[in-house]
């Protein structure tokens, strides 16, 4: 739920936009000026972007996991299970060659293999 909704959701906003398949004026208007950067320049704000779901995703787990530990505010339960409770690290899942990135995410990174064609291609 975590990276399907948090991570893999706003990649494909992401790549929706820079492709020009959203139809809202904001989106129309972001499309323009993302169309006029080098490809140099989208690549870091693909990687930009990878780095601000990446980070908001481990300080919403971290708080999660920082309120169980202090038994105070925030609880969270999948299937009847405390999330914080199955986990040493909760906020470290999303990351390493094993973690849900790798496990449940449909892109394993904003930039597939991070091969730079991909970038030519979407604004192409």
């Amino acid at each position: 739920m975590i990276i399907d909704n948090l991570r893999d959701k706003q990649i494909d906003w992401f790549k929706g936009l820079i492709q020009g398949k959203w139809r809202s004026q904001e989106s129309k208007e972001f499309h323009a000026k993302l169309s006029k950067l080098t490809q140099e320049e989208k690549q870091v704000v693909a990687d930009v972007l990878e780095k601000i779901l990446e980070k908001s995703m481990h300080d919403f787990l971290f708080a999660i996991q920082e309120s169980n530990d202090l038994d105070s505010g925030l609880k969270v339960f999948m299937d009847g299970e405390n999330v914080a409770e199955l986990s040493d690290v909760l906020h470290g899942e999303i990351f390493t060659e094993d973690g849900w990135i790798e496990r449940f995410s449909r892109h394993k990174s904003v930039y597939e293999n991070k091969d730079t064609n991909w970038i030519k291609k979407l604004f192409s």
